[in-house]
């Protein structure tokens, strides 16, 4: 595994990428099981089940910074609350009363929120072209979930299910701002472990208080709904958290943050294969604009190359 891990580390966009693709099957396949775990216990079992998968790998060095991650434990208690328990149980909630439309609009403000936060807290610079490459993004999110309908978009309202996934994305902003502030100072896979535990016991009371009205036995679930909990222990929460920490540690949150828009993208092709719905034109020209805002809002100079190498062969020909 450590092998595997300083390979991909090399390509920190790469990781981006990654991270998001396994978010966009956590979407996907969560709203299907939630129907048969409520939020709050699919919530602590997922990370139950990651952190026993996770803990073999990260044993040594858990003892090793033992002292470090004991003096930044308000810092990690922020991360737990906000990435690990916050935003993934409030999305679980929110699915079960908003419409997949409102909940990606809503959740596809997170790019944007963390690029604020991360001017305001973090002092980061934000070029014109990267700006562009976050309103091209967006745009391609709402062309997708609005299926190229205006009407469609306009008609939208706001229940309580949106209003829980605008607390979530900002959850995850938060928690994507204060892992670049600190990463320097913390073990990168030890303080994801540690972010799981505290993650847990915050979500323990708010589990054993919704089983007093909706319990679940493992026993009874049917063995896709247990594989596909033991799906989202191991890809979307270490595959994914791992990628993402890496990726923004190397990149920046306010890069690597228009990356997020790739999780609606995502969430439509695996709804595709799995037959859920068509591919559609609208999908594939807002997937277009989403691909395309990463690369400008990722690698800026990217642009400004291109605009070079273009004014150098025209002045060339021009001779």
């Amino acid at each position: 595994m450590n092998a595997i891990l300083s390979t991909i580390q090399r390509y920190p966009y790469f990781l981006l990428v990654l991270a998001t693709f396994f978010w966009g099957t956590n979407f996907v396949f969560s709203r299907l099981i939630v129907e048969y775990v409520p939020p709050l216990q699919l919530s602590l079992i997922r990370w139950t089940l990651a952190s026993l998968f996770f803990l073999p790998f990260v044993y040594k060095e858990l003892k090793q910074h033992k002292k470090v991650l004991m003096a930044h434990w308000k810092v990690l208690t922020l991360m737990a609350f906000t990435g690990v328990a916050g935003f993934n149980s409030l999305i679980y909630i929110a699915i079960q009363y908003t419409t997949s439309i409102n909940a990606s609009l809503v959740n596809s403000l997170s790019p944007l929120l963390i690029v604020i936060l991360s001017v305001f807290f973090l002092k980061e610079r934000f070029s014109t072209v990267q700006f562009a490459g976050v309103i091209v993004s967006l745009i391609g999110v709402i062309i997708v979930i609005s299926q190229g309908s205006f009407e469609r978009l306009l008609s939208l309202t706001f229940n309580p299910g949106d209003l829980i996934v605008l607390v979530g994305v900002f959850c995850w902003s938060i928690y994507s701002v204060v892992m670049k502030k600190f990463s320097g100072g913390l073990p990168k896979r030890p303080t994801f472990l540690v972010t799981m535990y505290i993650g847990m016991i915050g979500l323990f009371p708010f589990f054993l208080f919704e089983r007093t009205y909706a319990p679940v036995a493992i026993s009874e679930l049917p063995l896709e709904v247990i594989l596909g909990v033991v799906y989202l222990a191991i890809f979307p929460s270490i595959v994914s958290f791992v990628c993402w920490n890496e990726g923004i540690i190397q990149v920046g949150p306010a890069k690597s943050s228009n990356f997020l828009h790739l999780i609606v993208l995502f969430t439509a092709i695996i709804a595709v294969v799995i037959g859920a719905e068509t591919l559609t034109l609208n999908q594939v020209i807002g997937g277009a604009a989403i691909l395309t805002g990463v690369i400008l809002a990722s690698n800026p100079d990217f642009l400004y190359k291109r605009l070079r190498k273009a004014s150098s062969l025209h002045k060339s020909m021009s001779r």
